[in-house]
């Protein structure tokens, strides 16, 4: 737990994720990272000068049944209000809409719901337990599958909702998150969706690990790359001479 504060106090200090009075309403998912991060953000609250205060909230998609009375009884344990919440984002995903890639219906209709429900019990902010290898998923998923260079922000303000997003977990290596909610015993609840692990995640996430067996390190070099950006070498740092026809110099029917 100790690597899990570090990453999560160096992620703070670096994007000034938590402030002073802030009210966070943690993202609930039923996953490792999720539930880690109640406990992580629970034990920076004790030991953070900054004061601020947390709820959880867990939307039901209406899939099927998950019993979330052992996440309950965690989360009263820890000390954080948790809540519930029914939807029918599942049904609208597969049923009203019947996507054949459901997933970004999916996180976008999430995202708003759980943006909703924090702003109504008077947050300010919301947290999601995304870790490192989130970060780099996302980014290879963004090159191979969109053809450009992104990834999500460690902190996003959001004008519609007038809510802020923080993603504290940023520098947390998936393989901690893994151990320490093993050693915790926390009560992960398995996923509730029928196109778990057939995703284009999924196959990012194996393209890393495949990366890995090449260079050992690979991982750990991505995630540089991605925050060293003083070191940027793409080719809008480069400063390079504009073409005749871009530099408007190009005769007529060179261009």
């Amino acid at each position: 737990m100790k690597r899990v504060l570090g990453s999560i106090r160096r992620a703070d200090e670096k994007f000034h994720m938590i402030e002073d009075g802030d009210k966070i309403c943690i993202g609930v998912s039923g996953g490792k990272d999720s539930l880690l991060m109640m406990q992580a953000l629970k034990l920076y609250q004790r030991f953070s000068y900054t004061k601020f205060d947390v709820i959880a909230v867990m939307l039901d998609l209406g899939l099927r049944y998950q019993n979330t009375a052992p996440i309950r009884a965690y989360a009263e344990r820890i000390g954080i209000p948790f809540e519930v919440i029914p939807t029918e984002i599942g049904k609208v995903v597969f049923e009203y809409r019947a996507e054949r890639s459901p997933c970004a219906l999916c996180a976008k209709l999430r995202r708003g719901a759980l943006n909703t429900a924090a702003k109504q019990r008077g947050c300010n902010k919301v947290a999601l337990g995304h870790n490192r290898e989130d970060v780099l998923e996302t980014f290879l998923m963004s090159m191979l599958y969109e053809g450009r260079m992104n990834t999500f922000a460690p902190v996003t303000y959001l004008n519609r909702s007038d809510i802020t997003v923080i993603r504290p977990m940023i520098y947390v290596p998936e393989k901690y998150c893994l151990a320490v909610a093993k050693q915790l015993e926390l009560p992960i609840l398995p996923p509730n969706c029928e196109i778990a692990g057939k995703t284009k995640r999924e196959e990012a996430k194996n393209l890393i690990k495949y990366l890995c067996t090449i260079v050992p390190d690979a991982d750990i070099k991505m995630m540089h790359a991605i925050t060293n950006t003083e070191k940027y070498g793409l080719w809008d740092r480069m400063r390079l001479k504009p073409t005749a026809a871009e530099s408007g110099d190009a005769k007529d029917g060179e261009a």
